[in-house]
């Protein structure tokens, strides 16, 4: 079994393979709901593997055999990136001493060139796992997709999962056991104006929506369980003489305390209802997102098996709970880890730059839990 350092050192020697996938992939739009491409170019890629398939919801799905075929590792990359090109165009990549730049690189370009790489890296170091290493590249993440890829790929995968790992490019060191609860919510307000109205007198969305935030900011929020209220964004208007007719806020609630989010989403549902009746407004809230908190303890297993891998490589540990696509796997009680890769810039910029150098360090500390969790098959196959 090789160290972490030791496959740190080795894995330096394979840097061209890494940088060709992720080079390749960056080109690619991805959209969330629109990842054939990319999809299509990872497939290629394990061409040589067990059981590859892309089901209706376009998630490719690829096995590394195991010597155990009872026991299943899923590592889980979602395709899709926030900030792209149209599908129609491709992406600018450019490759510099120090690290890699294109619009969706960090966020999550290098996981998904880490996941296409994986089954050469496991070959070229003569790492022959003891579980089926299950590769899925999932789709429809982001926005109101909800992780919908996801999702349906838990709900119909056949096998057992024992353990699942969570791969994004940033940021090294990112260790999350646990999800918090989190709803998303869609608040949108609308005023009618009769044609010819005054604007003295119209109704004007943007004042209303500034009422509504402010009864919001006034919910009790606890300090403990950590519980907080995050608006987002705001949008209204169009122009500098016509009061709105339409306002749009998008908040997320999220609380480590169950049921916390759930109860302050309906106080906010409350505010809404009543300021409707107060104004000539309609004010509505969709969820586009939500989530129930849990995961695995801090002293779990495998959360003690990647802080000792980090500190074999140096690397310092950043715990906390999550509310992404750990999430999903929580919800089918899958004792799973989100890790990180790499150290980025200028993020969710045209010009977001992911780091080399620490990079390989990413690569050692993925490969080195994988063996670890290995060694705990009769743990996890027991749970």
């Amino acid at each position: 079994m090789h160290t972490p350092t030791e496959l740190r050192d080795k894995l330096q020697a394979h840097q061209e393979l890494v940088l060709a996938n992720a080079l390749l992939l960056g080109e690619f739009p991805s959209p969330s709901g629109a990842e054939k491409d990319r999809i299509d170019f990872v497939a290629e890629r394990f061409s040589s593997l067990q059981d590859v398939s892309i089901d209706e919801l376009g998630n490719l799905q690829a096995i590394i055999p195991g010597k155990n075929p009872n026991f299943n590792i899923l590592i889980a990359v979602h395709a899709d990136t926030l900030l792209t090109q149209k599908p129609e165009q491709r992406n600018t990549i450019n490759v510099g001493p120090e690290g890699i730049t294109g619009p969706g690189m960090a966020d999550n370009t290098i996981g998904l060139a880490a996941l296409a790489t994986l089954p050469d890296l496991l070959e070229r170091l003569g790492i022959e796992p003891e579980a089926n290493i299950i590769l899925l590249a999932h789709t429809k993440s982001q926005n109101s997709h909800d992780l919908a890829g996801l999702r349906f790929f838990l709900d119909n995968f056949k096998r057992p999962i024992h353990a699942g790992f969570v791969l994004e490019g940033i940021t090294l060191g990112r260790l999350n056991h646990s999800c918090l609860g989190m709803v998303q919510g869609d608040i949108i307000c609308r005023v009618h104006q009769e044609p010819g109205t005054r604007w003295e007198a119209a109704e004007n969305a943007m004042i209303i929506m500034h009422r509504i935030i402010s009864r919001i900011l006034a919910i009790p929020i606890p300090q403990e369980p950590r519980t907080s209220v995050i608006l987002g964004s705001l949008r209204a208007g169009k122009t500098f003489n016509r009061p709105p007719e339409l306002a749009r806020l998008k908040l997320e609630i999220r609380s480590e305390e169950p049921g916390k989010a759930r109860e302050i989403r309906h106080q906010i549902s409350d505010i809404l209802d009543e300021i409707s009746s107060e104004t000539a407004s309609v004010c509505d809230i969709t969820f586009p997102a939500l989530r129930r908190p849990g995961g695995i303890p801090f002293n779990h297993p495998l959360v003690s098996a990647a802080r000792e891998v980090h500190q074999e490589l140096g690397v310092k540990t950043t715990t906390g709970p999550s509310y992404s696509d750990l999430s999903i796997l929580i919800e089918h009680d899958i004792p799973a880890l989100t890790l990180g890769l790499t150290t980025a810039t200028n993020l969710n910029e045209a010009d977001e730059t992911v780091a080399l150098e620490p990079l390989f360090t990413g690569l050692a500390q993925l490969v080195s839990i994988l063996q670890k969790a290995d060694q705990l098959e009769s743990t996890l196959t027991t749970q």
